[in-house]
């Protein structure tokens, strides 16, 4: 892929959004540590995720709670990941 092909692609993800990250740290408290978890998607899911103690969490346990980022993050992320 040639420089002027990056580019476009580079300017498709910051006006299309076609790229959305695949994490985004919260300020949300993990249950067990207390940490800020991290919302992630993967090729199948979104889960929040504490990345000091490692355990993973469904979001429907954090939609009540959620904070600027989770929103953001979940503005970009593809329906079927939900």
């Amino acid at each position: 892929m040639g420089w002027t092909s990056l580019l476009c692609v580079f300017k498709l993800e910051k006006i299309m959004g076609y790229f959305p990250p695949r994490q985004a740290e919260t300020t949300l408290p993990c249950p067990s540590c207390q940490n800020s978890l991290l919302i992630e998607r993967s090729c199948h899911e979104a889960h929040m995720r504490c990345p000091h103690c490692g355990k993973k969490y469904p979001l429907s346990d954090f939609i009540k709670q959620a904070d600027k980022a989770m929103e953001d993050f979940l503005d970009k992320c593809y329906l079927d990941r939900l």
